[in-house]
Parts: C-alpha cells; structure tokens; sequence
C-alpha cells in the first residue's frame, strides 16, 4: 500500500505550551487508524493539523509524497477536498438534514438533482432513509453524529478524520457508527482515522493503534495508565498512584515522571493467589467482559481499574464471569515509565 499522508519534525504550541511533538507518522491508503491518549495528550490537535484544517509550528506534511509547504492554494485546496472531519460535537446548520448533508455537494456546485440522488444515498449508508424533511433541532444526540458523518460521506473523501465519533453517544447508535467505519473503510476503501477514548473499540475497529501522550507518540499500551509519585525505600522503588503501590524495576526514575502504563498481555490473572516472584499482586472483581475477536480484555475492578489481555480459550479454562474474584499478578519490569 502507499502512503497517504506522512508527517515529518511536527511540533505545534499554544502560546508557550508545546501540545505535540512528532517525529514521524505514516499512514497507508486504505486502512484504519486510531488514536488513543489522554485527556490533553493531544489527539484532536494532531487530528486537525492532518487534516490541514490547523498548520502546525513546524515540520512538514506530505500528502501522497507531495509536501503541503510548497504547493500552491489551488493544490492545497484540491487536497483539502479529498479529506473531510466529524467533529466530537458536530453543528448542524437550522434547516433539514438534508440541507445540511447537501451542504457541501451544493459549494461544490452540483446540480440540485445530483445533490438529491447523493443525499438519499448517503442517509441510507447511514441507516437514516427518510430523513430528508426532519430538522436538525428534532434530532437526538446519536442522529446528529449519524447525519454529520453523512454529510462527510457524501462528499466520497478519499480520507476521513473522526474526532471521537461515538462519545455521548447510547449503545444502538455506537454499535451503528462503529459499522459504518468499518463498511466504508471495506467498500469503499476510505481510509478513517479516528480517536477516541475507547480503547476497546480502538483496538476492535482499526489496523494500527497510535498512543499520544503529552502530545508525542509513544510504544507502550495505554490501556494501564496511572498518574502518581515515584518513592523509594530500603525494599525499592514504588509508585504510588494515591490508592496502590505499584513496584518498578527502573534503577533511575526520571524527576518529573508523574505517569506509568502496564500492557494489559503482561498481566497474570487467576482465580487463586499466582505462585510467582513478581512483586505486583492485587485482588480484585471481574466487572467487564469483552470480545475483541479471539482475545477477551478484562476490566478489573481492584483499588484501581485494571484492564488485563487473555485469549478465549483462557477465559473458559479459568473459569471467569461478571463479578468473579480474581488476583492480578505482574513483574516490575512490566512497568513502563512515561
């Protein structure tokens, strides 16, 4: 596959506050990708400065191996039409949806005909058919999302960016959107990107994951990540997240680390105490279940949420349900210090 968009030394600031710092980032035609972080780590920023809705402080951007920098505006434009973005809280404009949906086709100057045809189609991929006549004050929450995604597949983008596409949204319209991504990404081979703060659903829906924190990329699994204070004694070096102490292996701890993540594959759960010489152990409930596919992710509700990684065939092995009680069990080694 070939590239679609490349970013090169991207670094973007807020006054004096720098929110991102890329040193590269690829995407490939045709595939689906998420973005996963924190609050603040700067997931829309980088979201919008690809979509070239934002230029960032520096570096450069490439669109299929073009340089955004040395083209023209009637180039960057060009581009720019290839590409769309939902927004987290999308606006509708206070007229029919589908006006709003037509919006863009009529800036584009089709024929109100074309636009009518294109309108229906993209409501029904949306599973809206009918829609047309209803006004945007009548929607509910999930509906807007719904018609602001149509209104951005009408346009038949070559890339689509989505800005947490399913938060404050109820299960029947995620489990919709969430097939929508991928429907389009399949038939019509639309490459999506996508945040969001569901890392379940990052990880079931895209080909790669990226994890941004403090606005740069980083390698380690954010399923785990506890804010805290490293402290030493004469046994070694903990870090105190307020509700547990979680022992590390790091010999030097950097003095402003105020983050740690845990892999959630690196975790040993089990029904009764592990026999093992790793110093992380903590009880706790299961309180969520989830398929992603031939691996099941657990939620673990201890003095804090823990979210561990195991295969179906472990799940039925061990026994587990809502509600069992379980012991997790890590090494300070699988402590990653951000």
């Amino acid at each position: 596959m070939s590239r679609i968009i490349e970013l090169k030394n991207i670094t973007h600031f807020y006054g004096e506050r720098k929110v991102l710092d890329i040193a590269s980032l690829s995407l490939e035609k045709g595939r689906i990708y998420g973005l996963v972080g924190p609050n603040g780590s700067g997931k829309t920023t980088l979201l919008s400065i690809m979509a070239l809705l934002l230029r960032p402080s520096s570096g450069e951007i490439y669109f299929e191996g073009q340089p955004i920098s040395g083209l023209s505006k009637i180039s960057r434009m060009v581009i720019q039409r290839s590409m769309t973005m939902v927004f987290q809280n999308p606006y509708l404009f206070h007229m029919s949806v589908a006006k709003n949906i037509a919006y863009g086709l009529r800036v584009r100057g089709l024929s109100r005909k074309a636009r009518s045809a294109k309108v229906k189609e993209a409501l029904s991929w949306v599973g809206l058919a009918g829609f047309e006549k209803r006004k945007a004050r009548e929607l509910s929450g999930g509906e807007i999302k719904l018609v602001a995604l149509a209104r951005a597949l009408v346009l038949d983008p070559a890339i689509i960016f989505l800005d947490e596409p399913t938060a404050n949204v109820d299960s029947r319209h995620i489990h919709r959107i969430e097939s929508i991504i991928s429907q389009i990404n399949r038939d019509r081979g639309t490459t999506v990107v996508m945040t969001t703060h569901n890392l379940s659903q990052a990880y079931r829906l895209a080909d790669e994951v990226f994890s941004l924190f403090e606005g740069s990329l980083v390698t380690s699994a954010m399923h785990n990540l506890f804010s805290g204070r490293f402290q030493e004694t004469e046994e070694g070096i903990f870090f105190d997240t307020g509700a547990v102490r979680i022992w590390v292996s790091a010999e030097t701890i950097p003095s402003d680390s105020t983050h740690i993540t845990i892999d959630p594959e690196n975790i040993i759960v089990s029904k009764e105490p592990f026999a093992s010489s790793a110093r992380n152990r903590f009880e706790g409930t299961v309180s969520q279940i989830i398929d992603q596919g031939g691996r099941i992710l657990l939620e673990i509700r201890s003095q804090e949420r823990f979210k561990v990684l195991i295969t179906e065939h472990s799940l039925r092995e061990i026994g587990l349900g809502i509600g069992s009680p379980v012991y997790l069990t890590f090494k300070a080694s699988s402590v990653n210090i951000l």
